[in-house]
């Protein structure tokens, strides 16, 4: 994740105030979570055993983009309790956010079983590819790491509406009839949840201690990357994402950072350090280098679909 020189007693404090608010966003969330079986939507009626039946590309038939979002969105999921496990090494057993993180893992579970049995049934993708690349990437345990828990927080906040945000278009791009886009409907809903916790507990953390917050958002989105790094040819599976228009630059800076940093009127706080308000000089600016290249890549998008396909 982010660079910050983080100072170790202010961290811990920060922690210990945030108790009481990660304590009422967890009630919140489970007052307005909804439970859901993941295997009531998945069309079992279409399953075949692969023994056999050998799995066909054609029985599916999905654009490359389609697919290298359902494989890097059920991978990601499957990772999950890494992710959980390094983001909440630093809270102490008794902390609120020890109970929130069990949870969250069990939900992202549930995600991961849903779009499994949807995948095997419908054939959508390789199974044998797909079980190869989890095991490679569980293997690997690789993922984002925090220098403190106000990082840890920000990086999660846009994480998880990347993260809904990313669901939420791959189900648009599939085939209503066979199921793909209600479940895809309910993971979305799952992590726009997920994100308001997130969301909510770093604009508590900018009550309690708004300049090491702002360092630690400017330093997060400065160095943010996705999660799902360990997944083999993450890089190509990103670029073809991007270039279906699911997930890329453009969705990044409109659809979550703009609307987390609005929530959090970062730019209308006061009383901020002198680091802070340098951070937040260089928050504006990364914010305008991202608008940037979300544009310039549009336009290679628009170029790349303008072009005649190869034979």
């Amino acid at each position: 994740m982010g660079n910050l020189v983080v100072d170790p007693a202010k961290d811990l404090a920060l922690v210990e105030e945030l108790a009481g608010p990660a304590a009422t966003l967890f009630n919140r969330h489970l007052a307005a979570s909804k439970q859901w079986y993941p295997f009531e939507d998945v069309p079992w009626d279409s399953a075949a055993d692969f023994a056999e039946e050998a799995w066909n590309a054609k029985q599916y038939p999905l654009s490359t983009g389609v697919q290298s979002a359902i494989i890097v969105n059920v991978l990601t999921e499957d990772n999950l309790p890494y992710y959980t496990h390094t983001l909440m090494s630093p809270i102490k057993a008794d902390h609120p956010l020890r109970e929130w993180s069990r949870r969250w893992t069990a939900e992202e579970w549930r995600h991961s079983a849903a779009i499994r049995d949807w995948i095997l049934a419908t054939r959508a993708i390789d199974p044998y590819r797909l079980e190869d690349d989890r095991m490679v990437q569980m293997s690997k345990g690789q993922v984002p790491q925090s220098a403190s828990v106000a990082e840890m927080i920000a990086y999660v906040s846009f994480q998880e509406l990347a993260t809904q945000v990313a669901h939420r278009n791959t189900g648009m791009a599939l085939d209503k009839t066979k199921r793909g886009k209600k479940i895809m409907s309910k993971v979305a809903g799952d992590e726009g949840l997920h994100h308001a916790f997130y969301r909510d507990l770093v604009l508590a953390g900018l009550e309690i201690d708004p300049s090491t917050m702002v360092m630690a958002i400017q330093s997060e989105l400065r160095n943010f990357k996705m999660p799902g790094t360990g997944i083999p040819g993450f890089d190509e599976h990103e670029v073809a994402i991007a270039l279906a228009g699911i997930f890329g630059a453009q969705q990044f800076v409109e659809a979550v950072v703009k609307p987390t940093l609005g929530h959090w009127r970062i730019f209308e706080l006061e009383g901020l350090s002198p680091e802070a308000e340098r951070a937040r000089d260089k928050l504006s600016k990364n914010v305008a280098g991202l608008t940037r290249l979300a544009t310039a890549q549009q336009a290679r998008i628009a170029s790349l679909r303008g072009r005649t396909p190869p034979a």
